[in-house]
């Protein structure tokens, strides 16, 4: 059997529970509460441990006071930002340095 879990996926998922929670200023355990949930299952979908079923998301989109298909798609806008290629910091540093060197220094008057 596949392994159906997406680690990827999951912490956009925790990333974006955690900003939402930040947002309303509401702890996990009020998260919890709201949704019916147990605290420490919020702090595993905080930290990507866990994958939240349907009728958890629903759960947490109302504890969240958000429709779930906009908890979906913040989540899904939030996974294409993180799987984006970054620059190496090898790359980074010689464009930085490249900068640099181009740069007249400033004499004080």
């Amino acid at each position: 059997m596949r392994d159906t879990q997406n680690p990827a996926l999951l912490r956009a998922f925790a990333s974006e529970l955690k900003a939402r929670r930040a947002v309303l200023g509401i702890s996990q355990d009020e998260l919890a509460f709201r949704a019916e949930l147990n605290r420490t299952f919020i702090a595993k979908l905080e930290v990507a441990a866990t994958q939240p079923s349907l009728s958890v998301l629903l759960k947490i989109a109302g504890g969240l006071e958000v429709e779930l298909p906009e908890l979906v798609a913040a989540t899904m806008e939030r996974f294409r930002q993180e799987s984006r290629p970054r620059p190496s910091a090898s790359k980074t540093a010689s464009k930085t340095s490249a900068l640099t060197r181009t740069r007249r220094p400033t004499t004080a008057r």
